[in-house]
C-alpha cells in the first residue's frame, strides 16, 4: 500500500508532553463519556485531567505509588478508576476531583481494568493470573477469577450489553469468561506470543486482540470466522475501535499508529509521529477524534477529516 497517499484522513491537531519526568510514558488514554475530557495514567504514578478543545490541564489525580497501567470512565462521567503496579485499584469522584476508595485485592500489579456501567461492575486483571469483578455500588469485591495456568493477565474487557468478559495475556489466547460461574467459556485460536491488548467492537460483532507477536486478530461474532491482519513491523501493543464499528485503530512498538477498514480488513493509513512505542489509544464518543499515549511521554490528539 502506498501511503503517503493515504494519511490524508487524519491530521494530528495537538501533541501535549503529558507526563513530566524521566520515567513519565503515557500508559493509557480514555475519554469521558461527555467527550470532553480525556484522561491519562502515566509512569509517573499520576493520572491527568485535560480539557479536550484546549488540550490544557484540568486536575492532576495523585494516589499511587508506582506506575498507573490503565483508567476507565463510568458511563456516567463522574467516576474514574485507575489500576496500578502498586497492586490497588483507586476510584475517583470527578465531581470534586478526590478519591473515593483505594481497592485492594490483589497480590501483584494490576495490569488492567475495565468497567460495565450496566451493572455497575468492574473488572481487573492481575499479573498473578487472575480476575477480579468487584461492586461499584459496595465498593467490594464479589469474586475471583483465575485461569488454569496463573500466567499473566494484560487486558480485560466487557462486551458492550456487559454480559460477557474477555481476557488476554501471556498465554497468548483470547479467553471469554462466563461471569456469573466464574469459568471460561470459551477459548478463541491462540496467537503466536503474548496479547497486549483486547476489545470488543461497541456494536458488539467484532473482538480484536492485539499482540507480541505483531498482529491483530480479529475475531466476527456473527459469522465466527477469524481474520489476522499484519502491518506492524514490531509487537501491537493496542488496539482500539471507533464508535459506529467501522475503523479500527493499532499502536505498537514500531512508534506507529495503523487505521483499518473493519469490513474489508484493509489498511487505511498509517500514522507516524510519535517517537517511541504507543502503548494506548482511544476514540472519541462522536469518532471525530482520536488519542494515542506514548512512551515518549507525549499525547496526541488526532482529528478525522
Amino acid at each position: 500500500m502506498v501511503q503517503w497517499l493515504t494519511t490524508s484522513q487524519w491530521r494530528c491537531i495537538h501533541t501535549s508532553k503529558a507526563h513530566q519526568g524521566l520515567h513519565a510514558g503515557v500508559n493509557s488514554v480514555a475519554f469521558s463519556p461527555c467527550g470532553r475530557v480525556l484522561a491519562s495514567g502515566s509512569d509517573d504514578q499520576t493520572i491527568k485531567l485535560w480539557d479536550l478543545e484546549s488540550m490544557l490541564e484540568i486536575q492532576t489525580l495523585i494516589g499511587h505509588r508506582a506506575a498507573v497501567r490503565q483508567v476507565a470512565f463510568h458511563k456516567n462521567g463522574h467516576i474514574l478508576a485507575s489500576g496500578s503496579v502498586d497492586r490497588t485499584i483507586n476510584l475517583w469522584d470527578l465531581k470534586s476531583n478526590s478519591k473515593i476508595k483505594t481497592l485492594f485485592g490483589h497480590y501483584n500489579e494490576v495490569s488492567s481494568v475495565a468497567i460495565n456501567s450496566n451493572d455497575n461492575m468492574m473488572a481487573s486483571a492481575c499479573s498473578d493470573g487472575e480476575i477480579k469483578l468487584w461492586d461499584l455500588s459496595r465498593k467490594e469485591e464479589i469474586k475471583t477469577l483465575r485461569t488454569s495456568d496463573s500466567r499473566i493477565i494484560e487486558a480485560v474487557a466487557f462486551s458492550p450489553d456487559g454480559k460477557v468478559l474477555v481476557s488476554g495475556g501471556w498465554d497468548n489466547t483470547p479467553r471469554l469468561w462466563d461471569i456469573e460461574s466464574g469459568q471460561p467459556a470459551r477459548n478463541f485460536a491462540a496467537h503466536s506470543n503474548k496479547i497486549r491488548s483486547i476489545i470488543f467492537s461497541p456494536d458488539g460483532k467484532f473482538l480484536a486482540s492485539a499482540s507480541q507477536d505483531k498482529t491483530i486478530r480479529l475475531i466476527d461474532g456473527t459469522t465466527g470466522s477469524e481474520s489476522v491482519l499484519q502491518a506492524h513491523t514490531k509487537a501491537v501493543v493496542s488496539v482500539a475501535i471507533d464508535p459506529s464499528s467501522t475503523n479500527l485503530a493499532s499502536g505498537g512498538d514500531d512508534k506507529e499508529i495503523k487505521i483499518w477498514d473493519l469490513k474489508t480488513k484493509q489498511e487505511i493509513c498509517t500514522l507516524s509521529g510519535h517517537d517511541s512505542y504507543v502503548m494506548s489509544l482511544a476514540f472519541s464518543p462522536d469518532g471525530k477524534f482520536l488519542a494515542s499515549g506514548s512512551h515518549d511521554r507525549t499525547i496526541k490528539i488526532w482529528q478525522r477529516k
